[in-house]
């Protein structure tokens, strides 16, 4: 028997009692024994004894409760114990009720110990089967899953294969790629693939803040260096020294802090804002952007800096082009927002897969997991995900035609029968005549953000205004909202 089953047996007569313990612990079975049903309950409610209980073989009546109310504690908690209910033949109608109600099985009594080892045989090869199971579904998540970057994309695990290969060098490293691909993932991967993993590992947004700030969250500043220093203030390159700081969306860094960031990477030093002693550091660099080469061309970042950065460069590939990490995907965040949200969610049916699989996701695997978070939340405890409760865009008229282009390779895109961009609903913003600019304003900036899947860069542009502005707007719309 290689799963060896733990049993709490629930008998009030001693004989009976003394007699089945015996038999089941000749048999190889690890015995719990209680006599009544307040002795019992003490003991699932012992957190330290529970988990080494597989099965319940309850009487049916005992003199202070019954069995019945030993498998409404062992449901009501979610235990993983299989129950079985003894009774006379009086009582066999109750009993199956019980089974109804979530009970293994029955035996009447006096118990036939050859029927009884079946049914005990029977669990020892569910569990194993589940055992199999969930030993071969670890494996399969190994093999796809590096950390929490799910793919088995040929040109991702190249990707991470090289990030790992890497890992165990100084050499700063450069990821590059859309909004939502995963690459804080990618540097999760380097950092603790490397012997720095259990050294300072420091993040920062450089597009969430001002000059001044970022100045001082990088470098740090001395006590009364500008007003509101009142004290000491560490940076993060002096926070992460002999580990690595990430430094995401470094390309919207301005021209005056890359210079020191340059110092940074070519001396090893700096000095906090407002201070004149140099700081020494030891720190290896991974930074990450959209298009950074695009900004070296328009002279909005430095050449030499990218350069420096651009040592190991990473370019992830946005989910568009790996589909066949999708269903992955899907699995991975139905399981783990049904959890989240206490449902049992038994994933998505065919349709919708299809329609997932047909998309191009401008918000890339972000877009993908809000998706899924939106469907799970929607949908009924243990149900499928249907298409009736796909996000809006993904059902409209204008992503259905844009289906049926990708299905025969975009021949009739320009016919008569597409709509119009201008014509497409979602291209206006509908602006109640009385509301007040300063609202109406808030409100283009959420509707475009979500338009672009929440990818701040491209509503940035799509505004026309400045990837500093948004964030400053966003975190204004926060405060009325809060």
């Amino acid at each position: 028997m290689s799963y060896a089953l733990n049993i709490l047996i629930v008998e009030d007569n001693e004989a009976s009692l003394f007699a089945l313990s015996n038999y089941l612990r000749a048999e190889g079975y690890n015995i719990t024994e209680a006599k009544d049903f307040k002795s019992a309950a003490k003991i699932l409610d012992d957190i330290k004894k529970i988990h080494f209980i597989d099965v319940i073989i309850t009487d049916l009546k005992l003199p202070d409760g019954s069995g019945i109310e030993i498998l409404k504690i062992v449901k009501s908690k979610n235990f993983d114990i299989d129950v079985l209910i003894t009774t006379g033949f009086s009582s066999v109608k109750t009993a199956v009720e019980a089974i109804k109600s979530g009970a293994y099985d029955y035996i009447t009594k006096p118990i036939n110990l050859e029927e009884l080892d079946i049914i005990l045989k029977r669990i020892v090869s569910k569990r194993n089967l589940l055992s199999e199971i969930n030993e071969l579904k670890i494996r399969l998540e190994d093999k796809f899953s590096f950390g929490n970057l799910i793919t088995k994309s040929k040109k991702m695990i190249e990707i991470i294969n090289t990030a790992i290969a890497v890992s165990n060098t100084n050499s700063t490293v450069l990821i590059e790629g859309e909004s939502g691909t995963g690459k804080e993932l990618l540097a999760n991967i380097i950092v603790n693939s490397s012997e720095r993993k259990n050294k300072p590992f420091i993040k920062l947004n450089c597009a969430a803040l001002s000059e001044t700030i970022l100045e001082s969250e990088l470098f740090g500043h001395e006590k009364g260096s500008f007003t509101g220093a009142d004290s000491l203030h560490k940076g993060r390159f002096e926070v992460a020294d002999g580990g690595t700081i990430f430094l995401d969306e470094i390309g919207e860094i301005p021209l005056k802090t890359q210079a020191k960031i340059l110092r940074v990477l070519q001396e090893k030093e700096f000095e906090r804002v407002g201070g004149n002693k140099t700081i020494k550091v030891d720190i290896r660099i991974i930074a990450a952007s959209q298009d950074i080469a695009d900004k070296v061309k328009k002279g909005e970042f430095r050449q030499d800096l990218y350069y420096r950065l651009n040592v190991i460069n990473l370019k992830i590939t946005p989910l568009r082009e790996r589909k066949e990490d999708i269903p992955l995907l899907v699995n991975k965040f139905t399981e783990d927002f049904s959890k989240e949200m206490g449902k049992n969610i038994k994933g998505v049916n065919e349709k919708v897969l299809n329609i997932l699989l047909d998309y191009n996701y401008p918000g890339n695997i972000r877009e993908l997991k809000n998706i899924i978070e939106f469907m799970v939340a929607v949908s009924a405890n243990n149900d499928i995900i249907n298409e009736n409760i796909l996000p809006a865009y993904l059902n409209d008229l204008k992503y259905k035609n844009n289906l049926s282009n990708n299905k025969n390779n975009r021949n009739e895109e320009h016919s008569d029968n597409t709509i119009n961009s201008g014509e497409d609903k979602e291209d206006f913003i509908k602006i109640p005549f009385n509301m007040h600019l300063e609202d109406a304003e808030n409100l283009i900036i959420l509707k475009t953000l979500l338009k672009n899947s929440n990818d701040k860069v491209k509503t940035s542009k799509t505004l026309n205004i400045g990837l500093k502005t948004l964030y400053r707007k966003l975190e204004t719309i926060k405060n009325l909202k809060s």
